[in-house]
């Protein structure tokens, strides 16, 4: 018994060690829109940009090379961005959804939600074969100044992938809806 709790001590240790010399983040944290996100194993996350204003996380999947962060157009990828609420045409979330599709939103897959918040869901197709699964959803509190009936931030979870492809980041992406956590500074 004492070797086997010995031996399971010294695993956890060892995979901590090797995670922490990756340098690969465990948990993404955006203090300004309160995204709180466990990293999937199986996804790359891009490095952010200097001097940029960072909106939240991108992760590329089915790759272990950064190079596809400077194409995601062509990359498969999850991406969060969050967004303050000011536009006519976000301020409902389904007109958000609408907006996010760019085109024709189709039914997404089933069961797409950010956990504990009420979200949208579809799809949308784009050229070349490229899908892109959306859910936003809104949190915050709202803004007297601009709409007190509306959530001050907008947030849009996206998988770009292809069909060959959807199965198995559709598995990392429902991950991620149900493990991210937004709670934006009241």
């Amino acid at each position: 018994m004492g070797r086997t709790l010995l031996r399971a001590t010294a695993f956890v240790v060892v995979a901590a060690l090797g995670n922490a010399a990756t340098g690969r983040p465990q948990i993404y944290r955006n203090e300004e829109f309160g995204i709180t996100l466990p990293m999937p194993l199986s996804a790359l996350p891009c490095p952010e940009p200097e001097n940029e204003h960072i909106h939240g996380p991108v992760m590329l999947l089915g790759t272990g090379e950064a190079k596809g962060c400077s194409d995601l157009k062509h990359s498969r990828s999850i991406l969060i961005y969050a967004s303050y609420n000011v536009s006519d045409d976000t301020k409902k979330l389904q007109d958000f959804l609408k907006w996010q599709c760019g085109g024709p939103c189709l039914p997404p897959p089933s069961g797409l939600c950010v956990m504990g918040l009420t979200s949208a869901a579809a799809r949308a197709n784009h050229s070349e074969g490229w899908i892109d699964i959306i859910v936003v959803t809104q949190a915050g509190k709202p803004d007297p100044n601009i709409d007190p009936s509306v959530p001050l931030i907008n947030y849009d979870l996206r998988l770009h992938t292809r069909p060959e492809h959807l199965k198995e980041d559709l598995r990392v992406f429902r991950t991620v809806s149900q493990t991210i956590r937004l709670s934006p500074a009241q």
